[in-house]
């Protein structure tokens, strides 16, 4: 297993990067090819245990991408970058998957154009996931790759979602719901009206309407949406998270009384922390590219890349870009038998 690793984009790149890809090469046993300036690289790398990995460099030394850059840089004036050199080395096979913490909107472009879609699916989607605020891991599907969505996309999203929750994430009969803002199925715009609609007739586990207080709850495993709605959702969830943790942080370091307080606690408070932790699940899939491509979160360090090496390692050996293959050929087949008769 080969892994392909954007070494020069992301906030902390490219030391985080490098690290993480290490480390993760060894827990997960996989190989890796470090895209990126090889002289930078191999300067990190110095620092580093990196006799203990099988390493390959693929030396590039076009201008990074920045945040800042628009999405089709990635094909025109930024295509020597390392995320660009990184998606052609994926298209042609030099390894089985690719994590880049770069620009979201180039790396999906370049996805989508570079290794292209899988024949027959409408439209790839960016699947974020979300710790367990109750029970399993929750994807977000679109997480905001598809702001202009019909029906027959959000449904799309949906059984690539449940195809990626069962295999990978390893959650048996993942519950599919459909952000709205009731939970009445007259709620909502005509889009997600439609939608709620056509998803009863799919043969996956389907409850309905999901308001946006019951899904930090438990309500369901998947949140479909548009890209637009599903990008605030993730950022909201991000961000209070970030908020939860300094007013925490700030409640025990008041006093005297509250800092004794606070070693009583402290171990539930770690775990906690941990469980709400949404580096150490990975990165968010491309669902419905041909090849596996993971985006990892611009600001991960170096443990981040390693739960994302471990992802998609799991991702290229999980068959599902077959599934989606036999699902796009075929999409009656994932709706309910009744359907057939």
């Amino acid at each position: 297993m080969k892994i392909i690793i954007d070494c020069m984009s992301g906030d902390n790149a490219p030391d985080e990067i490098i690290k993480g890809a290490l480390e993760g090469a060894i827990e997960s046993n996989v190989d890796i090819v470090l895209v990126g300036n090889e002289i930078i690289i191999k300067n990190v790398l110095r620092e580093l245990p990196a006799e203990k990995a099988n390493i390959e460099i693929y030396h590039t030394d076009g201008e990074p991408l920045t945040m800042e850059d628009e999405p089709s840089s990635v094909m025109r004036e930024k295509k020597d970058s390392s995320m660009a050199v990184s998606l052609r080395l994926l298209a042609d096979g030099a390894g089985h998957a690719l994590i880049s913490a770069g620009n979201t909107g180039a790396l999906f472009t370049g996805s989508t154009l570079i290794v292209k879609r899988i024949k027959g699916i409408r439209r790839a989607a960016l699947g974020a996931i979300l710790p367990p605020f109750a029970g399993n891991p929750m994807m977000i599907a679109d997480a905001g790759a598809n702001t202009d969505v019909t029906p027959e996309n959000l449904c799309e999203f949906a059984v690539m979602s449940k195809l990626f929750m069962e295999k990978v994430m390893h959650v048996e009969n993942p519950r599919v719901g459909l952000i709205n803002n009731g939970a009445e199925e007259h709620k909502g715009t005509e889009l997600y009206r439609n939608t709620h609609a056509m998803m009863k007739e799919y043969d996956f586990n389907f409850v309905g309407n999901v308001e946006g207080r019951d899904f930090p709850m438990g309500a369901c495993d998947i949140l479909v949406c548009d890209g637009f709605t599903g990008n605030v959702v993730l950022k909201l969830c991000e961000g209070f998270g970030q908020f939860m943790k300094s007013k925490l942080n700030g409640i025990f370091k008041t006093g005297i009384v509250s800092r004794a307080s606070a070693l009583l606690v402290l171990p539930q408070i770690n775990k906690l922390r941990d469980t709400m932790d949404y580096h150490k699940y990975g990165g968010a899939p491309f669902l419905g590219i041909s090849r596996p491509v993971i985006k990892a979160h611009g600001s991960s360090k170096a443990n981040s890349i390693k739960c994302c090496i471990a992802q998609a390692k799991e991702y290229a050996l999980s068959g599902i870009i077959q599934e989606y293959a036999k699902m796009a050929a075929n999409p009656e087949a994932y709706k309910k038998a009744s359907e057939d008769n």
